[in-house]
């Protein structure tokens, strides 16, 4: 069904853009909306998740993998699920419960080494929370309001929103080791500092003032930035704020380059992919690469930050 309604959409806008350009007909307008908001409400749906192994080597290299691909296909059994929710409040729970999980596999598929430590999150947290999912489904499923019905209804909707925290308490431990790493290295360094005399963590940091309309500008660009960010993280992450922003400007300039220039692969020229971007180009004389932009362009912008960042951002920057 999904591939039929992306043909539809192309359809329409083909059509709906030729009687526009070419013959100035209100009615490719509509073509051309349509086209759009059925790209829209596709790329709004949950997507399964496809990601590679990135095939470490040594000793229980084997274990980890099968392990990696267990915790995908769980991931991607329990988006199959909530497509069916209708409770508000247990969709933004689960909603909630896998933007963590996204994140948390990302991360596992960089440190693919670290795989161990996130025993609980494999092996029992996501197999339980589809269980208690679909568990929920077939209970509403019965239309049945009973006291008993309702009671474990609302109980597993508890026992979910439980599991939503341990997923972060389990993302919290895996990265445990990088985060004594980084205070051990911060320690020393104000130490080094300290002894130069450049170190006073309890002086404030005291700026020039600017004049009111320069103040004024920066101020609102700060508020419209943490408007931003605060819009587009969603919840747990593993990236910091600081570099959460620049990811998200990244984010936006590379839809805006796909919804508009996507015809000729520019954003992925952007992206620092140029065999996509001159595959586009070549071909752009058969619409279908503008037609691809223009989906790319909706993607992108409904990404979440830590997804870009871990599809795009890091392969642009070699990080």
């Amino acid at each position: 069904m999904k591939y039929i309604l992306y043909v539809l959409s192309f359809f329409c806008l083909l059509i709906g853009g030729g009687a526009w350009f070419f013959y100035n007909h209100p009615v490719g307008v509509i073509g051309v909306i349509l086209s759009l908001y059925i790209l829209y409400r596709l790329e709004r749906q949950p997507h399964k998740l496809s990601l590679k192994w990135p095939g470490s080597k040594g000793k229980g290299a084997s274990r980890d993998q099968a392990a990696f691909e267990k915790a995908l296909s769980d991931f991607n059994r329990m988006e199959a699920e909530r497509r069916g929710l209708t409770d508000s409040d247990l969709c933004r729970t689960v909603a909630n419960m896998q933007h963590i999980a996204r994140n948390f596999l990302y991360y596992l598929q960089q440190y693919p080494e670290r795989i161990g430590l996130a025993e609980h999150f494999i092996d029992y947290y996501q197999d339980r929370a589809v269980f208690m999912v679909r568990k929920y489904k077939k209970l509403s499923a019965t239309g049945l309001r009973t006291d008993k019905v309702v009671q474990t209804q609302q109980k597993l909707k508890t026992l979910l929103s439980q599991l939503d925290q341990a997923y972060e308490e389990q993302f919290t431990q895996v990265l445990e080791a990088e985060l004594v790493t980084i205070d051990g290295e911060t320690t020393v360094m104000a130490q080094n500092l300290s002894a130069q005399g450049l170190y006073n963590p309890e002086a404030a940091v005291r700026r020039k003032k600017p004049s009111s309309l320069k103040g004024s500008l920066a101020q609102w660009k700060q508020k419209a930035a943490d408007r931003f960010d605060a819009y587009t993280d969603g919840t747990f992450s593993s990236i910091t704020p600081e570099l959460r922003h620049k990811i998200n400007e990244e984010r936006l300039i590379t839809a805006v380059l796909a919804f508009f220039l996507g015809s000729f692969g520019i954003h992925y020229f952007y992206l620092k992919r140029p065999v996509r971007g001159v595959i586009y180009a070549l071909f752009c004389w058969t619409l279908i690469p503008g037609f691809l932009g223009l989906r790319e362009g909706i993607r992108y912008f409904s990404m979440t930050t830590d997804e870009f960042y871990y599809a795009d951002y890091l392969h642009k920057y070699g990080a």
